[in-house]
């Protein structure tokens, strides 16, 4: 006999021989429904890509996460169909079986809640071994930008090279690795800007403002994501302030 396994929010779930599918119920209100429901949105071709629970009007509800309104407006150019799988629940059997459904349609959900997504494991572990050796090392040279911060600016330095390892890696695969690579091609990736705050101190410090502009500007080149925290405003402040003095 089969052994099927599955992923819910409430861990593994088995299955022996042919486990039955789930199907949408077929005395479901597709207009009104009635109290608690489960629902899903369907790209053209009637494969579900999103789904939900809710009362009322929320299954046509647009306040999404931003993956899934890349998906709909990129990929379905805002053609997609909402069918009502199940209403007339509880709280508790909305939930429940919301979960169920995420389960057996995993690999086709933009769902960011999904104990079925695709994670590369051996990146994710690579990512955080460098990242961490990475942070530790930034913290570390703190303490020697009074005593000596020529190190200390070499030292940041190699910090900002050695995020270039880690933060293009791709940690996500399926559907939502796909669409989380596209907003990193569109909106750039993250680096690390404490090594940047630090080194630009350091050299504003010693009147180097000229080098703390170009590394500034490369930094930002590289990783455009960032440009967007607020840290980052104070490096630009405190560079253009530098250069005009």
């Amino acid at each position: 006999m089969k052994l099927q396994v599955g992923i819910t929010s409430e861990g593994l779930s088995l299955c022996f021989g042919e486990c039955q599918r789930l199907e949408p119920s077929a005395d479901a209100n597709q207009v009104s429904p009635r109290g608690n429901y489960v629902y899903a949105h369907y790209d053209e071709k009637g494969t579900p890509f999103y789904i939900g629970k809710g009362k009322a009007k929320r299954a046509w509800d647009n306040s999404r996460h931003q993956l899934w309104h890349r998906y709909v407006e990129r990929h379905l150019k805002n053609k997609y169909t909402i069918r009502i799988l199940a209403d007339n629940l509880s709280p508790a059997q909305a939930e429940s079986l919301e979960n169920e459904w995420i389960a057996q349609e995993s690999e086709t959900l933009v769902n960011w809640i999904n104990f079925g997504r695709k994670t590369d494991f051996d990146a994710l572990n690579k990512y955080h071994a460098l990242r961490d050796a990475n942070r530790e090392l930034i913290v570390a040279t703190r303490s020697l930008e009074k005593s000596d911060p020529e190190l200390a600016i070499s030292r940041y330095y190699q910090a900002i090279a050695d995020t270039e390892a880690y933060a293009s890696l791709q940690l996500e695969r399926g559907l939502i690795g796909l669409l989380l690579d596209e907003e990193r091609q569109e909106f750039g990736y993250s680096g690390e800007l404490q090594a940047l705050d630090r080194l630009t101190l350091c050299l504003t410090y010693l009147g180097r403002a000229l080098e703390a502009r170009s590394v500034t500007e490369e930094y930002f080149a590289k990783y455009r994501a960032d440009q967007e925290l607020r840290l980052a405003e104070s490096i630009k402040k405190r560079v253009a302030k530098a250069t005009r003095s």
